[in-house]
């Protein structure tokens, strides 16, 4: 009789057993199916030894073909070549230009010193002319002055006849520095013709002196 009792209870058990079992795999299924489902990443194939080879070969003949052409653009083109040769050609011309400014500098600076010098050395001949020329113009004042002074002091008649022989230009000098008084009663007793000219020379340049009669 107890027994009978405990077989039910086992077979309970039992059934819950077998019933997680179940939930288990139901749901391991499950994400395997889901797995399986997604597409899977293709992996590159793996390449044999001479496919290996022949891509090493080809990336040296790659690597030969490059050097050459490296090598060549270092060297310089026939056109870059020609182009500094212009370039050295311009410089040359321009270093030339440029000397020939600093030559053509020096000699105008040359030129211009030797017109200052020349000009300074003009500057002291004037000065030297200036000075003989007033030294004379003092010089025939003084013997000017004389004159007429020694003309004054003699008599009308005797300073007559001796303006009648003189020069045009001495007579005229020196009867503009004599009083007006003393030249008339000259004038009186010299020639007539040579009175006359000299009275025409006086009355262009300043006016007559009276004569007494």
């Amino acid at each position: 009789m107890k027994r009978l009792k405990l077989l039910p209870l086992s077979i309970v058990i039992m059934s819950m057993v077998l019933g997680v079992k179940i939930v288990d795999f139901s749901f391991g299924m499950g994400e395997a199916l889901a797995a399986s489902s997604e597409p899977a990443q293709e992996e590159p194939p793996a390449e044999s030894g001479a496919q290996h080879e022949e891509n090493a070969q080809a990336d040296d003949e790659a690597e030969v073909a490059k050097a050459p052409s490296r090598q060549l653009s270092s060297n310089p083109s026939r056109k870059e070549i020609e182009y500094l040769q212009k370039l050295s050609d311009r410089r040359a011309e321009l270093d030339r230009r440029s000397r020939e400014i600093d030559d053509r500098e020096k000699l105008l600076k040359a030129v211009e010193l030797r017109i200052i010098e020349r000009t300074k050395s003009l500057k002291k001949i004037e000065q030297t002319i200036e000075a003989a020329l007033k030294k004379r113009d003092d010089r025939e004042k003084v013997q000017l002055q004389s004159l007429v002074k020694m003309y004054t002091a003699m008599k009308p008649k005797e300073a007559a006849r001796i303006f009648d022989d003189l020069e045009d230009d001495i007579l005229l000098s020196i009867v503009e520095n004599m009083k007006e008084k003393k030249m008339g009663a000259i004038l009186a007793k010299m020639n007539l013709k040579k009175a006359k000219k000299l009275t025409n020379s006086l009355a262009t340049r300043e006016k007559l002196p009276e004569i007494e009669g």
